[in-house]
């Protein structure tokens, strides 16, 4: 038996682990495990094989480098695929495996070999009538149906299906109906007897959702019209699995059962984590606390990993588990779905529960990258839960009734940088979004007091930003185009709003879009939506993630101290220019100044008049808007006198607007009785470490560029169907200049900084990223304080 394991102690080598680790230990990790098993690897570019196998090891290294990011050019994967390619296997963990790997690799070459092991597989699988019927045994008639053996070939299939290679439906439902027939009463999985472990249950659970997944793939769609009422409801088998999982789950060692296939466990932990879309399982971080286990269990001189028993204590073997589970586990998140239902009526927030994975899906293929989605619930999320992911889909047909702590944690969320789609599950038959609509538009209401829901025009990048949509394709019940909308703030859309569901033509849209059964009416609609997701995403992140294991970011401006002498306040100019959409800028700034230098800095609430009562409560002025403004007397002069007592002015327009840095610019050089801002040297000391700042010699100048959203000459929209590009150099901030009796403390930047303190880092924002945005006004501010 390759893969059967017997009940005997856990044996493991090595100190475990119980420090928090980080995304770049994991990285050194893995890179020694991968460095570990090129040493074992053969002359010959296999690895020595396991009893009864012709290639099995050899393929799960090599599925382990795949994953763990080997290249396919690296002379060792290639050798290792020369290996594999020369072998025709009739064991169904090497022909299963053998398929992982020439799935992964998407080698063209690969395709007939993976078209053959699919009917290989589909031969092995026992009939209707026999005894285990739906499983698979070693294959060649070898033994009975078993569990293990049966989860790699369904892993394998579903695999394949994912590749575009045909598989009857039938194969999946019997394969389904097996795992149902032997779920224990309490919802698990054994690989036998009365007790359930650990392993098996994950197995269950990832087989059932594959074969769920293929299965909803392969179904006709029939009707003319899109079918989005009522949705997919995962089976209810997954759903006692996942409980059962819940209840015994550890990270420790395998609960209840083959307690030498640890690793093997762990593996298949990774799945069922990736698969449902769980970051959780029993309210406990498995990625998380497993890479914090193998990187203590790992060798500290050879890089492997080890186990007990005739199997994993092979280092081959437990070394590709590992590396299976910390490469595939720490897979970026780009998208998630917030479960908040109280009741039954509340169903529709989860009608349509394999659509994110599918969105993912053609993320990845756009990309050319192995990406992953979450679950996320509503009454465990803290704000660090939330951030964990860049887009957040909120479904519904009913009144959504959060209560404040959960709302205050969504506008947190937003305020960090997050994006939040709320989908309604309406139209196509399925009613209409007056409920839901009204629940959103209110939340809205007190995130953003002065923006409202608006239709999106075809020159925002939700139509373009990774590839061109037409606006006019998304067709309702009369058949008629609805819009896209959104809540702008500052340079970016945080909010969006689809008035018919979205999330319903992503479940459509199976492997590689080519469902022959889908009419053409349809297939436009779900490629639309499809289309509109992935740009949804692009613009959200720019395609840029964090690493799974990554510390949140989080910017907490409420947490300021209560003033004390010494502090120095901050505070937005009232010019009635747009100011106000920006209102989380300059706590942001202020909290990440006291947060990295310990300065005391903060934040005025509100915007101020320029009146000399209330400039002179203040050290520092900032000033920022979008459109233009005039100053009355009052105003300038009081400005004029704020100067000259060398108050520190800064000065930046919100998404570059010309409007408003024409203003501000005539503004201040008039105040200055006519000087001249004058750019300030890379050398200049407010750039640099002598008052206690930042070297900021390099910081990212970000543009963005192509796409209906760039400018041309006259600064309107370019109708063209280019994607958006963020163009990006580092170089020393632009910054500009005048000074009061020889000391610059007026400060002008043509680059937005507002904007990449409110939105973090949008698409749409030219200028810096969050963190230099902060770091060139600390160091503008401990300047002129130091003057």
């Amino acid at each position: 038996m390759f893969f059967a394991f017997v009940s005997i102690g856990l044996v493991v080598h090595g100190p475990i682990a119980h420090a928090a680790v980080d995304a770049l230990q994991v990285q050194r990790s893995i890179d020694r495990g991968i460095d570990y098993l090129r040493k074992t690897q053969t002359q010959r570019g296999g690895w020595n094989e396991y009893g009864n196998q012709s290639c099995g090891l050899s393929a799960l290294c090599t599925l382990a480098w795949v994953n763990a990011g080997v290249s396919r050019q690296d002379p060792d994967m290639i050798r290792a695929m020369e290996y594999l390619r020369a072998f025709r296997p009739d064991e169904t963990y090497s022909v299963a495996l053998q398929t992982l790997v020439f799935c992964q690799v998407g080698a063209i070459e690969d395709l007939p070999r993976i078209r053959r092991n699919v009917a290989w597989l589909v031969e092995q699988q026992i009939g209707e009538g026999q005894r285990f019927e739906g499983a698979w045994g070693y294959g060649g008639g070898r033994g009975n149906g078993d569990p293990s053996n049966a989860q790699f070939a369904v892993l394998a299939l579903g695999a394949a299906s994912e590749r575009g290679i045909e598989i009857d439906s039938e194969v999946f439902a019997l394969a389904s109906q097996y795992w149902k027939q032997i779920q224990l009463p309490g919802g698990g999985w054994s690989y036998g007897g009365p007790t359930p472990s650990g392993s098996m249950t994950c197995a269950g659970i990832a087989s059932m959702i594959i074969c769920g997944g293929s299965l909803r793939d392969a179904v006709g769609i029939g009707p003319a019209s899109l079918q989005c009422c009522g949705g997919e409801e995962l089976d209810d088998t997954v759903e006692r699995g996942l409980e059962a999982l819940s209840r015994r789950f550890t990270i420790e060692a395998n609960p209840g059962g083959e307690l030498l296939s640890y690793f093997y466990y762990l593996y298949a932990v990774e799945r069922v984590g990736r698969l449902s879309g769980r970051r959780l399982i029993g309210e406990r971080d498995w990625y998380r606390e497993g890479a914090e286990r193998l990187v203590g269990l790992q060798d500290d001189f050879d890089g492997s990993w080890r186990g007990g028993g005739p199997v994993e204590s092979n280092r081959d073997i437990a070394t590709s588990f590992a590396l299976l589970f910390l490469a595939k586990g720490k897979r970026q998140v780009v998208i998630g779905r917030l479960e908040y239902a109280q009741d039954d009526a509340d169903a529709s927030e989860n009608a349509h529960p394999t659509s994110l994975q599918t969105l993912v899906r053609h993320v990845e293929r756009s990309w050319s990258r192995e990406l992953t989605w979450q679950n996320i619930s509503a009454r465990q999320a803290g704000v660090e839960d939330l951030l964990q992911t860049p887009v957040l889909v909120i479904g519904g047909r009913e009144d959504l009734k959060f209560d404040a702590p959960l709302l205050d944690r969504m506008k947190e969320y937003l305020d960090q940088g997050g994006t939040i789609l709320f989908d309604a599950q309406a139209g196509d038959g399925c009613g209409d979004d007056r409920v839901f609509r009204q629940a959103v538009e209110t939340m809205c209401s007190q995130w953003y007091p002065n923006s409202r829901l608006e239709s999106l025009p075809p020159s925002h990048p939700i139509w373009f930003a990774e590839r061109f949509v037409d606006p006019k394709v998304l067709l309702d019940d009369d058949g008629q185009p609805f819009d896209i909308e959104g809540v702008q703030a500052c340079c970016r859309t945080p909010v969006f709003y689809s008035r018919q569901s979205l999330m319903c033509r992503w479940s459509y849209g199976g492997p590689l879009l080519r469902n022959e059964d889908l009419s053409p009416s349809i297939q436009e609609q779900v490629v639309a939506g499809i289309t509109i997701g992935e740009n949804l995403v692009a613009y959200a992140t720019g395609r840029e993630l964090k690493d799974k294991l990554d510390a949140v970011n989080q910017i907490n401006a409420a947490s300021a101290p209560d003033p004390t002498r010494g502090a120095i306040p901050i505070a937005v100019a009232a010019l009635g220019a747009g100011e106000r959409q920006v209102g989380q800028a300059i706590p942001h700034a202020a909290a990440i100044i006291r947060d990295k230098l310990g300065i005391e800095v903060l934040a005025v609430d509100q915007p101020i008049a320029l009146t000399d009562e209330s400039l002179q409560r203040i050290g520092v002025l900032y000033m920022t808007g979008q459109t233009e403004f005039q100053l009355d007397e009052v105003a300038r002069s009081a400005l004029k006198r704020f100067i000259e007592r060398e108050g520190i002015v800064v000065a930046s327009p919100i998404c570059g607007e010309a409007a408003f840095a024409n203003s501000v610019v005539d503004a201040l050089q008039s105040i200055m009785d006519g000087q001249s801002f004058e750019p300030l040297p890379a050398d200049h000391p407010a750039l640099g470490t002598q008052f206690g700042g930042y070297d900021l010699s390099r910081v990212e100048i970000r543009r963005p560029v192509q796409g209906p959203g760039a400018r041309d000459g006259n600064d309107e929209a370019v109708a063209r169907k280019e994607p958006v590009k963020v163009s990006r150099r580092v170089g020393s901030p632009l910054i500009e200049t005048m000074s009061t009796l020889g000391v610059d403390n007026v400060f002008y930047s043509p680059l937005d900084l507002s904007c990449a303190l409110e939105s973090q880092n949008s698409i749409q924002c030219p200028g810096y990223s969050t963190e230099d945005a902060a770091k060139i006004i600390a160091g503008l501010i401990l300047y002129g304080l130091n003057q």
